[in-house]
């Protein structure tokens, strides 16, 4: 390594440890504020007044943290060596709201046990009154480390930081050598991006950018147009600027979401605010992300693939389960209802007899004439184009709310809702479709016929006896010469 790239390595290695020694302080200091809004609202549950220590201690790590990062920017990055007595004032300032923050909180601590009476609330509040206390004094650490390696940096590096800069220097080095790239599968290319902004430039530089990736970019600069543009098209993912001239981001996301679920219109909200309060209230209003001005163009591309990736797995999920359902409740060869949802819907209207809610209705179980004959001749890829054309013809002809389903072999069944006489007069006109339908198998006209038996809802109160009665009379319809329908007291007789 020569010295130009050694030098390189030792600087990104000391912003790395400067960046983890920032970390060590942010990580408790606004866990502190957390704990802060914990108590607070558990206090206006027991209708209890904070009181000004509250605020006390609120406003003091606000403090606290604004010169944390004061002295960050100043020192850290800093070249002019600075006074012992320097190095002393900072760290004494940075102290003074510590010790406010922990002096209040022991007094709080104090006041709560006197006054609030002893509940299962009361010791959640004081228990994270001293998480805050605890907190604080791992931000007095936190302190204590920076100031010492500020020190380093501006003398001579100790011993214990020359260690921690040779593991940065290691890190920095593996970070180098992994190959890191942001790239759209082809099933994401061109995927329809709508950029909300009433930014002239700003739509232009995103839409650059994504469109340089393979993305299809469209662009908004007022809430009226998008949507009118979602209303033309949905498009894929919508990137949304809080801030616009006639409906701002937020009220417009709420208007997405009443006509669009987040899986199927996923929006990334883009704004200059960057508190967690703002990027909160985006997400409880469906937003999927957030992204922070002034956007970074690799951030950009990050989330942007992220959120489309994760459409396409929840829209590939949705698909795998209608296909599922599509298996689970359809025969596989004729495409209409299986055996097991024939019988459910039979049971269940049953269950609305029981209830007096119901349409009378009547089982019609039924198989096709001579069908061993039809296979023995044809084969079974004949006896299947048979199947499948019967099917489609009871599938046209019997709609909903009626069902037909394949219970097996030949043999199906049907429930109509219709009175005996209704009954009667659909069966007449079925029986004579069947007849005048014509399968072709392979230049070959094949000609069937069918029979059936018909039980009414009225003369069992059980699916097993209904279908037995019907059963009975298919077997009675055969005995009779097929080609007919036989019902309670009569038969319907197909054309010679």
């Amino acid at each position: 390594m020569n010295n130009s790239s050694s030098k390189n390595s030792s600087k990104v290695a000391r912003d790395i440890i400067l960046s983890q020694i920032k970390q060590d302080f942010v990580t408790p200091a606004n866990a502190i504020f957390d704990y802060i809004d914990i108590v607070e609202k558990a206090l206006i549950k027991l209708d209890f007044p904070s009181g000004d220590e509250l605020d006390q201690v609120k406003s003091s790590c606000t403090k606290l943290i604004n010169q944390y990062d004061e002295a960050f920017n100043i020192y850290a990055k800093g070249t002019a060596k600075k006074t012992q007595d320097e190095y002393a004032e900072l760290r004494h300032n940075l102290r003074t709201p510590l010790n406010a923050i922990i002096g209040y909180g022991e007094i709080l601590i104090e006041d709560f046990e006197e006054d609030i009476p002893e509940s299962r609330t009361r010791r959640i509040i004081i228990n994270d009154l001293k998480h805050i206390i605890d907190l604080a004094r791992d931000t007095e650490k936190a302190i204590e480390v920076f100031v010492d390696f500020i020190k380093g940096e501006s003398i001579e590096l100790e011993e214990s930081s020359s260690s921690q800069l040779e593991t940065a220097q290691a890190l920095f080095k593996s970070l180098g050598d992994i190959e890191y790239s942001i790239s759209l599968s082809d099933e994401l290319k061109e995927s329809d991006i709508l950029i909300v902004d009433d930014n002239k430039t700003n739509c232009e530089v995103l839409e650059r950018r994504l469109s340089m990736s393979g993305l299809t970019c469209r662009t908004s600069y007022d809430g009226k147009s998008a949507l009118d543009e979602v209303e033309k098209q949905t498009p894929d993912l919508i990137l949304l600027d809080v801030i616009l001239p006639d409906i701002n981001g937020l009220e417009l996301l709420k208007k997405f979401r009443s006509k669009h679920a987040a899986e199927s219109l996923p929006v990334i909200m883009v704004s200059a605010f960057d508190d967690v309060e703002s990027i909160a209230k985006c997400i409880q209003l469906g937003a999927q992300d957030y992204l922070p001005k002034p956007i970074n163009g690799t951030v950009l591309l990050a989330k942007v693939v992220s959120t489309l990736e994760r459409k396409l797995l929840r829209e590939r999920e949705k698909e795998l389960v209608n296909e599922l359902h599509i298996q689970a409740t359809t025969d596989q060869l004729t495409g209409i209802a299986n055996r097991r949802v024939i019988f459910e819907t039979l049971e269940n209207s049953l269950i609305r007899e029981k209830r007096k809610d119901y349409q009378p209705f009547a089982v019609v179980v039924f198989d096709i004439d001579f069908f061993k004959k039809v296979n023995d001749t044809y084969g079974h890829s004949g006896g299947d184009e048979v199947l499948k054309s019967f099917a489609n013809l009871l599938d046209e002809e019997i709609s909903q709310p009626n069902q037909v389903g394949r219970i097996g072999g030949e043999e199906f069944l049907a429930i109509l809702y219709k009175s005996e006489d209704d009954t009667s007069i659909f069966l007449k006109g079925l029986i004579s479709k069947i007849q005048k339908n014509v399968v072709n198998y392979e230049g070959t006209n094949i000609h069937i016929t069918a029979s059936g038996g018909v039980a009414f809802s009225e003369e069992s109160e059980t699916s097993s006896d209904l279908i037995n009665k019907a059963d009975k009379r298919l077997y009675k319809a055969k005995k009779s010469g097929r080609n007919r329908f036989i019902l309670v007291n009569s038969e319907i007789n197909g054309e010679k």
